[in-house]
């Protein structure tokens, strides 16, 4: 699934009041060229991947949580799943392992950082972005820095915005069981961090989500 316009828009729901613009940056703030430049060079790169909408929406949202977060956190958030565009990475069974595996989460988000710090080389990006996104991206599952929590929330919320359809899917597919995908929505939603304040803007995306999730098993089930 790419990050058409079309697609993006769509994607932009409404159900929070603070729900940020399609790849809307704040008014008012002056970001560097090299930022935009690998900010529009990255959108290029996540286009053909199937989760390109979860990634554009996660640096949405870390701006919409953080307005003044530093650019290399904001290009961080955009690319921070990617390693999985790229053949031979680690593999979860949805079925069987539990969503907060640490050897899991710790080999995807460690092989994130440098597939994303390699490719930021590739694009001539000045050392300090290149080594910015780093420990962010391998903090974004469970956070643990003032960083890593901005990413962990920011993932969290868009993860419920833009993937509810998909989670159900899993379910009716037999990827896993109807609980398991429960069971990964609201991890999603209770590991934001209290200090964010996404936790009460990703209610909504939740709650929408877990109902996709209950009609999709109903109709199966029918």
């Amino acid at each position: 699934m790419g990050c058409r316009p079309t697609e993006g828009r769509a994607a932009v729901q409404g159900l929070s009041e603070v729900e940020p613009g399609w790849r809307a940056l704040p008014e008012g703030r002056t970001f560097s060229p090299e930022f935009l430049r690998l900010r529009e060079q990255a959108f290029v790169w996540l286009q053909p991947y199937y989760d390109g909408r979860h990634l554009t929406r996660a640096a949405d949202w870390m701006l919409a949580i953080a307005p003044d977060a530093p650019e290399h956190l904001v290009l961080a958030a955009l690319m921070h799943d990617l390693e999985r565009s790229v053949p031979g990475g680690p593999v979860l069974d949805k079925a069987n392992m539990a969503w907060d595996d640490l050897a899991y989460n710790t080999a995807h988000t460690h092989r994130s950082a440098e597939v994303v710090s390699g490719w930021l080389r590739d694009q001539g990006a000045l050392e300090a972005f290149v080594q910015g996104v780093q420990q962010p991206i391998r903090e974004h599952e469970f956070g643990g820095s003032p960083e890593g929590d901005l990413m962990q929330a920011a993932d969290s919320i868009s993860f419920l915005e833009t993937n509810g359809e998909l989670v159900s899917t899993w379910a009716v597919r037999g990827e896993c069981s109807a609980e398991k995908s429960e069971e990964k929505l609201r991890w999603m939603y209770e590991r934001i961090p209290g200090l964010t304040r996404a936790r009460p803007w990703a209610l909504p995306y939740l709650e929408r989500s877990l109902d996709q999730l209950r009609r999709a098993t109903a109709a199966v089930s029918d």
